[in-house]
């Protein structure tokens, strides 16, 4: 049935909890586990100035060594569930690039906050982005 998994990650609470479901799933089902994070780059959204953003280079460290520990972490909860993971990073939209990665496996997994009306419009979600785009088929763990 499911033989590669996909688990995007963020490195918060609510992806947690859909990375140990996910791995669990994974264990019952002898499937291969990859873990996901895309680092997202913070000036995409920003009007570009000639000077660039200022501290771009430490802003990017600094998430690169977010997600660093993010998967660090992941890797962690792997080992507890008892089931070998690997770990990718890409940069990029983090919709765009879970939905070009998700073409590679049989199921994604991804937790949600489930946020509603005005939140949702502000802040968006990512993993509704994700089930609108892909064709993989995406179990949502509900975090809410």
């Amino acid at each position: 049935m499911y033989k590669r998994i996909l688990l995007p990650t963020d490195g918060s609470p609510c992806s947690e909890k859909a990375l140990r479901q996910g791995l669990e799933l994974a264990k019952t089902l002898g499937a291969q586990a990859t873990v996901l994070y895309v680092i997202e780059d913070p000036t995409a959204h920003l009007p570009l100035l000639p000077e660039g953003v200022p501290y771009e280079v430490q802003l990017y460290e600094d998430l690169r060594r977010s997600a660093d520990a993010a998967l660090a972490r992941a890797k962690e909860i792997a080992d507890e569930v008892g089931v070998p993971v690997r770990t990718e990073q890409l940069e990029g939209l983090p919709v765009p690039a879970i939905v070009e990665a998700a073409k590679a496996y049989d199921l994604v997994v991804m937790g949600t906050h489930g946020r509603t009306g005005m939140e949702k419009l502000l802040l968006g979600s990512v993993t509704d982005g994700v089930l609108h785009r892909t064709h993989t088929p995406v179990l949502v763990v509900r975090c809410a």
